[in-house]
């Protein structure tokens, strides 16, 4: 068995700094506090009925989902724990509700005053395991997810 690539972790909602998952589950375990900004084409979902949102990524997409990047100490044991937060529980297993996936971002370089590619993993909704998600999901035009009032009350 070949061994994981270690990746930043793309993060856009509920893991961002200052939010109520990133606390619990990032605070203390990242390379540095300070979140590098970065975004991917896609599209972005509020699931106000779960209290999180979901990331699609559309090969076609002219739209922009923002989000942060964090380097992870202690890669493995905070994967797992992501993993578990995510319902990731193996490639392409049909019961996960998101797919860990390594993606391409673009990660804004504060010097230099430009985005750059880097690769770093990332959660992926899978609509096709969530019922409600086309009657429910509500797209975030501006691809920020800001958790609603509905989305505290779900912690």
């Amino acid at each position: 068995m070949q061994a994981e690539v270690i990746r930043p972790a793309f993060v856009y909602g509920s893991l961002k700094a200052g939010e109520f998952n990133y606390k619990r589950y990032l605070d203390g375990k990242v390379l540095t506090a300070e979140p590098k900004c970065a975004r991917i084409k896609g599209s972005l979902y509020d699931m106000p009925y779960k209290g999180y949102p979901a990331l699609l990524v559309e090969e076609f997409s002219t739209d922009w989902v923002y989000g942060e990047i964090f380097e992870l100490l202690d890669y493995e044991a905070t994967l797992s724990q992501l993993d578990g937060l995510e319902g990731y529980h193996g490639a392409n297993h049909p019961a996960n509700e998101y797919e860990r996936s390594v993606v391409t971002v673009e990660v804004w370089q504060e010097q230099a005053k430009e985005f750059v590619a880097q690769e770093v993993f990332v959660y992926l909704y899978r609509i096709e395991n969530d019922a409600l998600f086309t009657q429910q999901a509500e797209v975030m035009k501006d691809g920020i997810w800001r958790p609603s009032v509905t989305n505290e009350a779900v912690q």
